[in-house]
């Protein structure tokens, strides 16, 4: 039994693996300045950036079931089985929409639902684990396993560069963004069974990035890992962090990849994430 991987946008997949495992990806949308765009397939994330768009009005939602529908129904066309994962429930409304999808297919389909804990590159870390263990053949039960077993070892830390920017996502009590942006506090947070958690508050750019290495340093030892640097709109700045990472870690697979545009509006320009998970 073909197991397919079904995930969303924004993991932010890298396209070759995409490509490789037979990935399907449902696009999130979002309205930018009054126009309607899918995140991936309208618009690239760097084309939204060139545009330096953060200040036109934004609004983003879940793909609704309909669009988790239309996937499903696609992948069922020529494979026996999907595992569908997205980001927590707690955040975003996808995982209800992806089991409202699953609850209308024919009672025969094999469809399961499983909300990962985590976002962008540390969702995308197990799409990839899952998906790889699927082209390998790896049943269903197996691969649930595996996901399990991952959520307890992926980390994502962020590092926050433009505070003001964090209001607009609704989920971040109003006083932090403004009072952090007066003080020019930058927070360092993670993503940890399903809640965005504050982790450190820091002065300047560098302390952030030395703030994340060192919580990555206390998970990994000296383990091998795979790791993804993203970023919202800093290139130079990403780059610098992933030959940091190369030199500091005995790293197997080390990727750098933008934010989709639904992160990087909520985080705001200049945003760094360190994904990662350690081998055993």
């Amino acid at each position: 039994m073909k197991v397919v991987i079904v995930t969303s946008s924004i993991s932010c997949l890298p396209h070759d693996r995409v490509r490789r495992y037979g990935i399907k990806v449902v696009p999130v949308p979002f309205m930018l300045n009054g126009h309607s765009y899918l995140d991936g397939v309208d618009i690239s994330a760097t084309e939204v950036y060139e545009q330096l768009a953060y200040e036109y009005p934004f609004r983003t939602s879940a793909p609704s079931p309909g669009d988790y529908l239309k996937a499903y129904q696609e992948v069922l066309k020529e494979h026996n089985a999907i595992l569908c994962l997205t980001v927590p429930s707690k955040i975003s409304m996808m995982y209800d929409s992806a089991c409202s999808a699953a609850k209308q297919m024919a009672s025969d389909a094999i469809i399961r639902v499983l909300d990962t804990g985590t976002a962008a590159g540390g969702q995308a870390l197990i799409d990839m684990a899952a998906a790889e263990a699927a082209s390998s053949g790896a049943a269903l039960e197996e691969i649930t396993q595996l996901i399990a077993n991952l959520k307890d070892k992926v980390r994502l830390y962020g590092l926050i560069v433009a505070s003001r920017y964090l209001a607009r996502t609704g989920r971040v009590p109003s006083p932090l963004p403004s009072a952090a942006s007066a003080l020019s506090i930058k927070p360092v947070f993670t993503i940890s069974q399903g809640k965005i958690k504050l982790v450190g508050l820091v002065r300047t750019e560098k302390s952030g990035v030395d703030r994340m290495l060192s919580l990555m340093h206390a998970d990994v030892a000296e383990n091998p890992v795979r790791v993804i640097v993203q970023h919202a709109n800093a290139p130079q700045q990403a780059e610098n962090l992933r030959q940091r990472v190369e030199a500091e870690f005995n790293c197997i697979e080390l990727r750098v990849t933008e934010f989709s545009p639904i992160i990087g509006f909520a985080t705001g320009p200049g945003c760094l994430a360190l994904a990662f998970c350690a081998e055993d």
